[in-house]
């Protein structure tokens, strides 16, 4: 006989139910900064979200003396002085979504189904309008207004389309609330052969007399302040191989702006503090950095979702360094990018849906940046735009008719009717242009056209710490 347990055939053995495991505690971002309330003035860049905006396509017909010139009337969409299907031909990458604007323009271009493209022009009001509507929409703090220096000094044209664009920002600026700032491009900055620092601080006080940036209560009620004073940004500075300016050449203009009453956000090179590759060698520009306000360092095509991995180092150094000095720290996020149009050479920098631009924001909120400058809201030219455009199967054909020749030499493009005939490199080559292949780029085709937009607006949300801080992209309802 077996002594034990009893159990009784009627009797249910009682099975424990499992111990549920702890949700992971959610982390959100520490501050360190007061987020912005709806309809205030915008005191600081800290806590906002800012893109770029480049403001400067035009077309036939849309009033800008431009339109005048046929080489100039369709303002950086040309390539070649020509706008139409084919590489050199056309500078354009993205095709925008044009479904809502008030007034578009026909081009040569037609979409797969047969239909006619159209573009905006940046010279309407009711463009710069729509862009702020939709930056507001999408929660996105507000824009720096590009201003290029070579585009705007001694150039009637060029000043007419910039100042137009301006305005109409300044005006939407205030109608939808976002936050506008003013930027320097530097390219065609010549202090030496045509004194260009008069020029700026002549161009910089005529904006001031007009928008009346020190007194917001009588004209720009927001226009970005930072320190207690109104922002103004030089761009191009330090970058190596600027034979027509230096650092020390751009100190003058620093200097001058100050004495004018504006804080300082500089644009600078990637490797800026390093002093290496695309910086100007010696210390000249980082003594330069730390008598400004905030820098932002440009990545543009410095890395993709891959080599990333080997880049957050540098963002953390930097942002360290930036504390340390107490110098205000805007580190460029960007969708992905690709000029091939322009530049047939060049590779493209997918965008994976999103998830190579939320890598960079994640990491940059989590290892402190108080502050993100997004690569560009409009710049379909480099295909760094995060504003509407069309998907992948609607982008035009751009297909040459007729086709000719594409020669690459010694770092420069050109087009012709007939091969090369010259001696070509190893690295040089001579193709058609149908051979290329290059084709526009569109919004990957299960998403919608507004989905960069969008994906903006939610690191907005996470550097304010509405919402998680994580590395795992969002998921649109």
């Amino acid at each position: 006989m077996t002594l034990g347990l009893v159990v009784s055939c009627n009797e249910p053995e009682v099975i424990p139910e499992p111990v549920p495991k702890p949700e992971p505690e959610k982390k959100y971002n520490d501050l360190g900064f007061e987020p912005h309330q709806d309809g205030a003035m915008y005191d600081s860049y800290e806590g906002l979200v800012m893109a770029g905006y480049q403001g400067w396509f035009g077309a036939p017909g849309d009033g800008c003396s431009h339109a005048t010139h046929s080489n100039t009337q369709w303002y950086h969409y040309r390539e070649s002085e020509v706008f139409k299907p084919g590489v050199l031909q056309n500078s354009i990458d993205f095709w925008p979504d044009v479904s809502e604007y008030e007034k578009t323009y026909k081009t040569e271009f037609v979409h797969p189904d047969g239909s006619p493209a159209y573009v905006f022009s940046s010279y309407d009001e009711s463009t710069v309008k729509l862009h702020f509507k939709w930056m507001k929409e999408y929660g996105i703090d507000g824009v720096f207004m590009q201003r290029f220096v070579g585009e705007v000094v001694n150039n009637p044209d060029g000043k007419d389309h910039f100042n137009k664009v301006l305005a109409s920002a300044m005006k939407a600026s205030n109608e939808y609330q976002r936050a506008i700032c003013v930027m320097y491009d530097l390219g065609g900055f010549e202090p030496k052969s045509r004194n260009t620092v008069d020029a700026v601080i002549a161009d910089t006080q005529e904006i001031v007399d007009t928008y009346h940036l020190f007194d917001r209560n009588a004209g720009q009620k927001y226009y970005l302040y930072e320190n207690g004073k109104p922002l103004i940004v030089l761009w191009g500075v330090g970058f190596a191989g600027k034979e027509e300016y230096k650092t020390a050449d751009v100190k003058q203009l620093v200097d001058r702006l100050k004495e004018m009453g504006f804080s300082i956000m500089l644009g600078v090179p990637t490797y800026w503090r390093e002093g290496r590759n695309d910086t100007e060698s010696g210390n000249s520009l980082k003594e330069l950095i730390k008598t400004v306000d905030v820098i932002m360092p440009w990545f543009v095509g410095r890395y993709d979702e891959s080599s990333f991995e080997n880049f957050k180092s540098l963002v953390t150094s930097d942002i360290a360094w930036c504390n340390t000095n107490k110098i205000g720290y805007a580190p460029l996020c960007y969708v992905g990018s690709s000029d091939r149009n322009m530049h047939p050479n060049n590779g493209f920098g997918p965008r994976n849906k999103g998830s190579f631009f939320w890598k960079q924001v994640s990491h940059c909120i989590s290892k402190g940046a108080k502050m993100l400058y997004i690569a560009m809201f409009d710049e379909i030219d480099e295909g760094t735009a995060i504003f509407k455009c069309v998907n992948q199967c609607d982008v035009p054909d751009n297909t040459p008719n007729p086709d000719y020749y594409v020669t690459y030499k010694n770092g420069s493009y050109m087009k012709s009717t007939s091969p090369y005939s010259g001696t070509l490199g190893a690295n040089d080559w001579c193709r058609k242009a149908s051979e290329l292949n290059i084709k526009f780029v569109g919004i990957e085709d299960d998403l919608k056209t507004d989905h960069y937009l969008w994906l903006t607006g939610q690191a907005r949300l996470m550097l304010r710490g509405e919402t998680e801080l994580t590395s795992t992209l969002p998921t649109r309802k």
